[in-house]
């Protein structure tokens, strides 16, 4: 008998995945067969005890409700700015999955976690990380990612673009979210479009910053390095850098794009407060349609996040990779719609000054 190797070691010599070979190891379904008794075979020789009674390989319905298999949502929280103060949002998608998870007749254990105990939970989850896990990663910091790379059991990330990185992911289509705003402004007749880029660097930032970006290029506006804001991505941060940028003498322009609906509702406050008039002096619109964004004054236009939707992709795509064991990571865009009120207008025209006839 040869010395025990790792499994990742042994996936690559076979040329399967790792989940494949965990899950022969646990006797757990998702592999076929044939797939199976080579595995089985390569453990063996390498010192594992494989059980021999197979699980159950037929497939279940979605309604079934007799699944035992358990997913762990981890919830992780940073400054918690993203994922407590903006609005429903976050809690609308984790609503949703622990519907969908509930349809599919999973079992969601949510594990909530900080960077002051990250390295405690992860290596909890490595020692058990269930069937499955799901990922908030709305603050989570890409130097974290590689650590999902390596896990023996399908993990999908939720609210982040992970770009580079072989993970499953659903998030927001965050570029076209951005153009489609951008597009209206432009229908508006709005030539100076300054940006509210929220100052917490997470994924869906940065690709929304390169929407804006790309928005500028494909109309043919001007990059203005002065007309983009670094803002505290929570109302109260908002309004207290806006009004410090009112106090010093700012050249404001005509329209303004804010990152996330809690920027464009502090800056609002704050461009008011100071004598602004909205629309007339200022038009801004948002990003995620939380329920404030319909109550402010003026109703904030911003383009909707289907929260909902987005929660159920999460769910349905760990349902099939738990199922199709053998496929290439999947990355779900998923589209939102703008939501037109009152915080935008038409481009304010310069008076008209007759020429005077005798110069």
């Amino acid at each position: 008998m040869k010395g025990k190797k790792q499994l990742q070691d042994i996936a690559a010599e076979l040329g399967v995945s790792r989940a494949a070979v965990s899950f022969v190891l646990n006797n757990k379904k998702g592999v076929s067969d044939s797939t199976r008794a080579v595995i089985t075979a390569a453990l063996e020789r390498y010192g594992y005890h494989v059980k021999k009674e197979l699980p159950d390989s037929g497939e279940t319905s979605s309604d079934s409700s007799h699944i035992s298999r358990s997913i762990r949502f981890l919830k992780y929280k940073n400054s918690a700015i993203l994922v407590e103060e903006n609005g429903n949002f976050v809690s609308s998608i984790i609503d949703s999955l622990e519907e969908e998870c509930r349809r599919l007749g999973y079992n969601l254990i949510i594990t909530a976690f900080g960077p002051e105990n990250r390295e405690e939970i992860y290596s909890m989850v490595s020692d058990k990380p269930m069937d499955g896990i799901i990922v908030l990663g709305t603050e989570l910091d890409a130097a974290d990612l590689p650590f999902f790379e390596q896990l023996p059991v399908p993990v999908i990330l939720v609210d982040t673009p992970a770009p580079g990185r072989s993970l499953n992911c659903v998030t927001m289509n965050n570029e076209e979210i951005v153009e489609k705003a951008m597009d209206y402004f432009f229908s508006l007749g709005h030539r100076e479009i300054g940006y509210l880029h929220s100052s917490m660097n997470t994924g869906n930032f940065r690709v929304r910053m390169q929407g804006y970006l790309n928005a500028l290029a494909r109309l043919g506006l001007d990059y203005k390095k002065e007309q983009v804001y670094s803002i505290t991505p929570s109302m109260t941060g908002a309004y207290q850098e806006m009004n410090s940028l009112l106090e010093e003498g700012a050249d404001i322009p005509s329209a303004l794009l804010a990152d996330n609906d809690m920027i464009a509702l502090g800056c609002s406050r704050a461009l008011k407060d100071n004598g602004r008039r909205l629309p007339d002096d200022c038009s801004i619109v948002g990003i995620d349609d939380i329920s404030f964004s319909a109550i402010c004054s003026p109703p904030l236009t911003s383009v909707r996040i289907p929260c909902k939707e987005l929660g159920a992709q999460v769910v349905q795509l760990l349902h099939y990779k738990l199922t199709h064991p053998h496929t290439a990571p999947t990355k779900i865009l998923v589209d939102g719609e703008l939501i037109v009120r009152g915080s935008a207008a038409p481009v304010k025209k310069e008076p008209h000054t007759p020429r005077d006839s005798r110069t």
